[in-house]
């Protein structure tokens, strides 16, 4: 009996020992594939820093920054701006290290209309920065996968056939999700890219 189980035992050794080596001498092609990848703005967000370093040396009536403020807020009320939503942020404002007193004003909207009209003013003092928050629907997230395994496959075919081999079943595939909760920077002449990679098997 324990000849029987030591022949099973050391079966079964061997048998772990050639599989081991089979999946070594495997061979695979690892590619990226990537897409444009639609996002829709669903918040818009307006930075307004207000510094009396822009107008201490400038010939201006501003003396302080009540008065800068004063004379922002205004300016937004001339152009129907509720300017009781403004959050305020002055310990961000002295971490930036400016010399003198200033603050920072943050507006929080869902219209683009209201946006632009608080991108409108151009006063001394204060500096503006457009912000938007952009959501990715499941729709097109799905339209996005798709392309990418598409260009994955177009990418490792080009490989393969580079070395004479062809290309196989998907491995392992990855990516790195893109995130919808952070304030970025709007620019309109940036594509964001849906990007995963792909581990083929090569026959």
């Amino acid at each position: 009996m324990k000849k029987i189980t030591l022949v099973l035992l050391f079966t079964l050794i061997g048998f772990t020992a050639t599989q081991a080596q089979t999946n070594q001498k495997e061979k695979t092609v690892t590619v990226t594939g990537s897409a444009p990848l639609e996002k829709t703005i669903v918040k818009y967000r307006i930075k307004a820093t207000l510094s009396m370093d822009q107008v201490y040396y400038a010939d201006t009536r501003i003396e302080n920054l009540a008065q800068l403020r004063k004379q922002y807020f205004e300016e937004l009320k001339d152009l129907d701006i509720d300017v009781s939503k403004f959050e305020e942020k002055e310990m961000e404002y002295f971490s930036l290290g400016y010399q003198r007193d200033g603050t920072i004003l943050y507006y929080v909207t869902e219209s683009k209309e209201v946006a632009m009209k608080l991108m409108k003013t151009n006063l001394l003092g204060v500096q503006l920065q457009f912000q938007v928050k952009q959501s990715i629907s499941s729709e097109n997230s799905k339209i996005a996968l798709e392309a990418a395994l598409k260009n994955a496959k177009t990418n490792a075919t080009t490989l393969c056939k580079a070395i004479g081999t062809k290309v196989g079943d998907i491995i392992s595939i990855s990516n790195n999700p893109n995130q919808n909760e952070d304030w970025e920077s709007y620019y309109i002449d940036y594509t964001e890219l849906y990007t995963i990679s792909v581990v083929y098997k090569m026959n």
